[in-house]
């Protein structure tokens, strides 16, 4: 049965009489009202109207939003994807991409897992039909951080698969044939693991799932160029691209966990020797990107190798107004300490605030009154305000608040920190995993770890050195080639 707001729209191909809501079955569906522009309308001012769509449970209200704009003529997810499914699934019997009807269901339920567990969506020009655009599947890291904190690498790479062979449906042109898989969240999912993204061990652990989702691409597209022969640049760039993969092995720098690592490396090695027999269908296969509409949709918090912005987000509710929230990652990572429902609640009012004067020292209270507020016209401005000052702005602009001991013990209560710097109950290696504040040399770091396994072939000069140290696998693989 439907669950409400689940599609409905019978489907001409694929599974025989199958609907929407079949294929979609099994999925906690709900419904969002959203407000979106008149596309009828012209100039700078364009009226906005509610509009209802219907995405499962995994998403949120900005997902919705962001969904509303993705697909403007969709009323639900399924009636977005089915029919690019549907014509995947033709050019792929049809191009022998895949090899039957019974591989074709089990890879269009696994995109479909994908996309109803906000793990992984095609990107925006995919929905939207733009042509000539690099295929893009984007996949938010953050979803695959598990509550004890581990990192679920056989699942990454079995969605990283599961993405290769539809950009390869999505029908990439050209000489090299360039497709990439976009890990989105990276930052957000180093705060979920408990890694600081300004660290050593965050470089490393990033450097780890990016050369995890390579490898694992490489190896997918060794697949494809096995059935369907390598793209056409692979004669040319062949020396280059599969020097690069020998390089990557050692651009995994030490201090990722131990698990992650050795996933990483084996993905890699799979790869180097797949691409050595078969040769290549795709290139490109990995790449960052900035926020989008895609990433948005998935809730992702972070962007390409940038930090998280903050920890505390302004997210507006469905009813209307808005509200202080933790940012997913952060709360993730507090989850994951074990505390108690108290301590743990504690623990977020401080970096979030209470959004309410109940329980505030008695001496923050009395320096409110001073000033001239009246609790009940200040009470409703609370719970989406940035500040104590923007609240007491919205209730009543002629009024200053003075600078005082008291304001900002109120502050704290209210609005609280914002940051996890003065939260109680978290352990050091906690604060520094939740701090936002990375420098703009963490950064720069952060992209130099990445860059090794980005744009795979696709840059005009590749590293052409045999790593040191790797002479057991190099023979090992040579064998293969």
């Amino acid at each position: 049965m439907a669950r409400p707001g689940a599609p409905g729209t019978r489907v001409s191909s694929g599974r025989a009489a199958a609907t929407h809501a079949e294929m979609w079955a099994g999925f906690a569906w709900a419904n969002h009202a959203v407000a979106v522009e008149d596309p009828a309308e012209d100039g700078a001012q364009r009226t906005m109207f509610p509009r209802g769509v219907s995405l499962p449970a995994a998403y949120g209200h900005g997902g919705a939003e962001a969904f509303a704009t993705l697909a403007p003529g969709a009323a639900t997810l399924a009636d977005a994807v089915e029919p690019l499914f549907r014509a995947w699934r033709r050019a792929g019997l049809t191009r022998g991409v895949l090899p039957g009807p019974e591989e074709a269901e089990g890879l269009f339920d696994a995109l479909r897992m994908q996309l109803a567990t906000a793990r992984g969506a095609p990107d925006a020009p995919l929905w939207q039909g733009v042509r000539g655009a690099e295929p893009r599947w984007v996949l938010d890291l953050a979803a695959f951080v598990e509550p004890s904190q581990d990192i679920a690498s056989a699942a990454l790479a079995r969605a990283t698969g599961q993405a290769m062979t539809a950009l390869e449906l999505a029908g990439p042109h050209g000489q090299a044939r360039a497709v990439a898989v976009v890990p989105a969240n990276l930052a957000g999912a180093l705060m979920a693991a408990g890694v600081a993204y300004a660290s050593a061990e965050g470089r490393a652990t990033a450097a780890a799932l990016c050369a995890l989702i390579l490898g694992t691409a490489v190896d997918s597209s060794a697949a494809l160029a096995r059935r369907l022969a390598p793209c056409p640049a692979w004669i040319e760039r062949r020396s280059a691209v599969l020097a690069a993969l020998e390089a990557a092995f050692d651009r995994i720098p030490p201090g990722a966990p131990p698990a992650l690592a050795a996933d990483a490396a084996a993905a890699l090695d799979r790869g180097l020797a797949a691409a050595r027999r078969h040769g290549l269908r795709q290139l490109g296969l990995l790449a960052l990107s900035g926020p989008g509409l895609v990433e948005r949709m998935l809730g992702a918090d972070s962007a390409g190798a940038e930090p998280l912005p903050a920890i505390v987000r302004h997210e507006e509710m469905p009813g209307g107004g808005l509200a202080r929230v933790l940012a997913r990652p952060a709360q993730r990572a507090i989850s994951a300490l074990g505390l108690s429902p108290e301590q743990e609640r504690e623990t977020v009012a401080a970096i979030i605030g209470r959004g309410m004067l109940d329980g505030a020292p008695e001496h923050a209270l009395a320096a409110l009154l001073e000033t001239g507020i009246d609790p009940a016209e200040f009470t409703p401005h609370l719970a989406g305000a940035v500040s104590l000052a923007h609240a007491v702005a919205l209730a009543d602009p002629e009024v200053l608040l003075p600078d005082s001991e008291a304001i900002d013990a109120l502050e704290r209560h209210v609005i609280g920190t914002g940051t996890a710097e003065g939260a109680p109950h978290l352990s050091g290696q906690a604060r520094t995993a939740l701090d936002c504040g990375a420098t703009a040399q963490a950064r720069s770091a952060m992209e130099e770890a990445l860059a090794p396994f980005l744009g795979l072939g696709l840059a005009a000069e590749a590293p052409r050195r045999r790593p040191p140290g790797r002479a057991g696998a190099t023979a090992k693989l040579a064998a293969a080639s």
